[in-house]
């Protein structure tokens, strides 16, 4: 009777996959990666900081719109932001606007389908697109200055393959993850498993995300190429155990450092400010 019952309970779930499939539902989860929206919230001259818009086209002449945020006084360096996976820069700018004050130039554009970016958001086609905003960016640069490239979440993630596969890794001072996945699949369980209605699809569902691009593959190939990895332990959706693979799987130089804070507040702590300000000058250091 047990076993009657348990075969009926698979055969519902199996006909629930089968209805999911046919109705698209399954390739649908991949828009767990994006989460976009066309509204423009605010612009960095709402906080003081000077700005100008930028738009590059893609190889497919996607229109790809972005920011300029101007450093204050001297520039100290140039930096090259990637966002993390909802909204768009408007909301987003609030992770880095302040090193403008420090004397940063910094960089940062919407992925396609965000904003005022054309087209609609691919994993292929937005790994493509990180490549041409690191070349725009580099040509942009002071003589004999180097690019500081630096990812937010799901742009963590993404500059870990863009930069390990780069043409400009020369040009390339290092790189910078805060809160970023080591895995596309094993992020993908872990938002399905804070909800009851996902939780028991989470293992089926992370399996139609496409993990080409996985982080954990690529984080070795940085080297050279100087790693910081920001996390923080109290980070309610990616957890801190995808930092120390990522740190294990990479090669020196490599830092991994210990945050606090949720996982969108991480630079509204001003230790955490620090912490990222005090890197950025020790990179600056004469070599021994």
């Amino acid at each position: 009777m047990f076993l009657f019952i348990n075969n009926r309970i698979y055969v519902i779930w199996l006909k629930i996959l089968l209805s999911l499939m046919l109705s698209g539902t399954l390739s649908a989860c991949t828009h767990l990666l994006f989460q976009p929206q066309r509204i423009q919230y605010a612009t960095p001259d709402r906080l003081g900081v000077m700005y100008e818009d930028v738009e590059i086209k893609t190889s497919d002449q996607i229109k790809i719109h972005g920011w300029k945020l101007l450093a204050r006084g001297e520039v100290q360096g140039t930096v090259l932001f990637f966002h993390g996976n909802g909204e768009n820069i408007s909301t987003h700018f609030a992770h880095v606007y302040w090193l403008t004050e420090y004397g940063y130039d910094v960089y940062l554009f919407d992925y396609r389908g965000y904003g005022k970016s054309e087209g609609s958001a691919q994993l292929d086609a937005v790994i493509g697109d990180a490549e041409i905003m690191i070349e725009y960016s580099v040509k942009q640069l002071a003589e004999n200055e180097n690019l500081i490239v630096m990812g937010y979440s799901l742009g963590g993630s993404l500059a870990i393959y863009a930069v390990a596969h780069s043409d400009y890794k020369d040009k390339i001072k290092t790189l910078i993850t805060v809160e970023a996945f080591s895995d596309y699949h094993d992020v993908t369980q872990d938002v399905l498993s804070t909800s009851w209605l996902t939780w028991l699809l989470q293992w089926p569902l992370s399996f139609t995300v496409d993990n080409s691009y996985r982080p954990l593959n690529s984080v070795a190939m940085i080297a050279p190429i100087p790693l910081l990895l920001m996390h923080s332990k109290q980070d309610e959706m990616i957890s801190f155990d995808h930092a120390e693979v990522l740190y294990e799987a990479s090669s020196e130089p490599k830092k991994l450092q210990a945050v606090s804070g949720t996982h969108n507040s991480i630079f509204s702590n001003m230790e955490n400010r620090t912490i990222l300000l005090e890197y950025l000058s020790f990179l600056k250091l004469p070599s021994k």
